[in-house]
């Protein structure tokens, strides 16, 4: 009777642990189904973001060279003499003619990525074109303008080949307006956007053009993008790609500043339903093999083991140990689900942190602040501060990444409980973080100065903490970051403080003129490589982010002076290569006498180039010369200990320049093509004399250990210089 209540119990328990173990397998199998679906999902959507990214990056490219064209054009002399000719109507036919063979040769040489430049004014009759001069009317007409067009100052259209674009440029003499039209191939210019043409849009001012689709009603689509346009427009200028969405699909919106027309890529739907069901089959096909491979070691190990202890009698408290045997597993099964919880949790930590990062730094819409407020307590206090921590001297850090790891977890724990405080990691070397305010200025800088001077003390970090004054409003929450990162600027001349209040930096000062000097050191080493196009986009970069109509004189002169230095300082370099160049041969004093941002601009960015033009010139003068020297140099010496600044002795030129030098007339860094150069002489000297051995290799080509040999060599040949050359020797040795 016992033994069948005992029997009875222990089915019933398997039954009982089947079911738990299928419940169990199910709810794993489905939250791996979702997470891997979710990934996917998540991984097509930064695929579709990189890959439009990518294309209108292309398509940019090629509309800075129309629009470099264009300006290279206009500051033709041919051009200046047509219009001069346009406001006294003399000579006219003869300008027209040289502008003719300007445009021509422009067309030339940059049509070759899809392109054709046109152009007209308000007194001709004609259109001067690559092909020659057309009559005004024919030419609208064959592009398929309205008669309108000339009382328009933008148009845009398809002719069933070309993309059109027709822009009035009004001129300083009397009323005469310049017309251009540029026609863009669609095979070529938008090659990139082609493949996939009927999810891209051209919408400029009042008109949309489907790309795939010319003929395509796009109505609905344009009035949502006109919308999009006039309540996001700085920001969609301002970025390398705006996501929203329109006719409820994720909508890729792109500005192109060349042609001031916009770029949109309507993103077809992802489907949902496809990557679970693929998911599925992945998960469940995985369960099923594993569910085999237990069946067949019940089958083949377990049954076999029991029969064996059956046999030698060991079935004593066999019911017992199995039941242990279940509790431990249930145990274990228990413990995956408590890790798999704090893995969800930690993975929507990290989604709630990036969400706030994103709205900080500007990247996601005002719209997704009603879901913070969901997520972040920081989204629902009446004031708060926006304070960026930033490693004051990122170069004098050794193990920077363990110590900045550990800083930021002294940073989680410094601020009580009672202040809300959201903590953002920008990137390796800097941390935002938004915090309520409830304590008065004084006691928040010191606590700031403590929390800095901890850090400092235990891990050797100098930190410079930034503060914001106290903002009431959420949405301000992207501009209080931008102001942040704007007093970080100010780092350097408030080198003494380690906590600055944008209280400290007044008004006048927030807006005087003033360039970080990373900005120029960039400057000068772009302008010693004579690389005119990185001068321009820095020399850009030093002006744009002020106001120039509203800065006040005394602060043009000021920056005045900080360009003036800057001039000194490219001037010492250029003299010690070359002792001629003379610093008053350039004026250079002039630029402490303007009064105004625009032409302190002109003037500062038309001397920077024209040294970089002489530097230009000298070089392709002596770079024939300077190659014949260093592979010289390299013949006589590679066999002893030498190194870039012994070059530098030999060339007469200083450490710096000779290494920019040395990469332009060889194309590689001095200390690759050395040990390039070593490794191709050691093998001349094996073919010369196959008894040499590794040490004597090392000895003959400059290196004063064999382990240092063939460390190199197996570097850049992927083997042993011993199995390379076939020694039998102990390598070390």
């Amino acid at each position: 009777m016992l033994k069948g209540i005992g029997i009875l119990i222990k089915e019933k328990l398997k039954t009982k642990t089947k079911k738990i173990i299928f419940i169990i397998v199910m709810f794993f199998s489905c939250v791996i189904i979702s997470l891997n679906s979710y990934n996917e999902l998540t991984k097509e959507e930064r695929y579709i973001e990189s890959k439009t990214s990518r294309l209108y990056e292309n398509i940019r490219k090629k509309s800075e060279i129309v629009s470099m064209t264009l300006y290279d054009l206009k500051s033709s002399e041919a051009f200046n003499n047509y219009i001069i000719s346009l406001s006294d109507n003399y000579n006219l036919p003869f300008t027209k003619v040289k502008l003719f063979k300007e445009l021509v040769k422009r067309n030339t040489i940059y049509g070759k990525i899809g392109y054709y430049l046109n152009m007209t004014d308000n007194i001709s009759t004609s259109v001067i074109t690559p092909f020659g001069t057309i009559d005004k009317k024919s030419f609208y007409s064959s592009l398929g303008f309205p008669e309108d067009i000339e009382d328009r100052k933008e148009y845009i259209n398809y002719d069933g080949e070309n993309i059109n674009l027709y822009y009035e440029d009004s001129l300083t003499l009397k009323n005469d307006t310049i017309s251009y039209i540029i026609s863009l191939d669609e095979d070529i210019f938008l090659s990139e956007l082609i493949p996939e043409g009927k999810y891209w849009y051209i919408f400029s001012k009042d008109k949309v053009i489907n790309i795939g689709n010319y003929n395509k009603k796009n109505s609905e689509i344009e009035k949502q993008l006109v919308k999009i346009l006039e309540k996001d427009k700085y920001k969609i200028i301002g970025s390398n790609g705006y996501i929203t969405k329109i006719l409820g699909k994720r909508a890729h919106i792109f500005y192109d500043p060349s042609f001031d027309f916009t770029l949109l890529y309507l993103e077809p739907q992802i489907d949902i339903f496809e990557i679970i069901i693929y998911e599925s089959i992945k998960v469940f096909s995985i369960v099923g093999i594993l569910y085999g491979i237990f069946l067949l070691a019940i089958s083949f190990i377990v049954k076999p083991m029991k029969q064996l202890a059956k046999k030698l009698g060991y079935e004593e408290n066999k019911e017992e140990k199995e039941i242990d045997y279940i509790k431990t597993k249930i145990e274990e099964i228990e413990t995956m689900n408590e890790t798999l919880k704090n893995r969800m949790i930690s993975l929507r930590n990290y989604q709630k942190k990036k969400k706030i990062k994103d709205y900080l730094i500007g990247i996601s819409e005002n719209d997704g602040v009603g879901f913070l407020k969901e997520e972040s307590e920081i989204f629902k206090v009446n004031k708060y501060r926006v304070m960026i921590m930033e490693i004051y001297d990122i170069e004098a850090v050794e193990n920077i990444f363990d110590k900045f790891n550990m800083s930021k977890e002294v940073i989680s724990k410094y601020f009580s409980k009672d202040i809300t405080c959201e903590i953002v990691d920008i990137d390796y070397k800097s941390i935002a973080f938004i915090m309520e305010e409830l304590l008065p200025k004084e006691k928040l800088e010191e606590a700031l100065k403590n929390l800095v001077r901890d850090i400092d003390i235990n891990f050797g970090l100098n930190f410079t903490v930034v503060a914001t004054n106290v903002y009431n409003d959420v949405s301000q929450m992207p501009k209080a970051y931008r102001i942040a990162k704007k007093i970080l600027d100010y780092k350097y001349i408030f080198k003494q403080e380690r906590v600055i209040f944008q209280e400290k930096i007044s008004e006048n000062t927030f807006n005087k003129y003033y360039y970080p000097i990373e900005l120029e050191s960039k400057l000068i080493l772009r302008t010693l490589n004579s690389n005119e196009i990185s001068v321009k986009r820095i020399i850009d970069e030093m002006f744009n982010e002020k106001n120039s109509s509203s800065m006040d004189k005394k602060y043009i002169k000021e920056f005045g002076v900080l360009l003036y230095n800057t001039l000194n300082r490219i001037f010492i370099q250029l003299q010690e290569i070359n002792e001629d160049i003379k610093v008053k041969d350039y004026n250079i004093n002039e630029i402490l006498e303007i009064n105004d941002a625009v032409t302190l601009k002109e003037v500062f960015q038309s001397k920077i180039l024209k040294i970089c033009k002489l530097i230009k010139i000298e070089e392709e003068n002596d770079i024939g010369s300077v190659k014949i020297k260093i592979e010289r140099y390299l013949a006589e010496n590679y066999m002893v200990d030498i190194s870039l600044e012994n070059l530098a002795d030999y060339l007469g030129h200083s450490f710096k320049y000779t290494s920019v030098l040395f990469k332009k007339v060889i194309g590689d860094n001095f200390k690759n093509y050395l040990s390039i150069y070593r490794i191709e002489k050691a093998k001349e000297l094996m073919r010369e004399n196959p008894n040499l051995r590794i040490k004597d290799l090392a000895e003959l080509t400059g290196y004063n250990s064999s382990n240092t040999f063939i460390r190199i060599f197996r570097k850049y040949e992927g083997m042993s210089p011993g199995k390379y050359f076939g020694i039998v020797e102990q390598e070390n040795s």
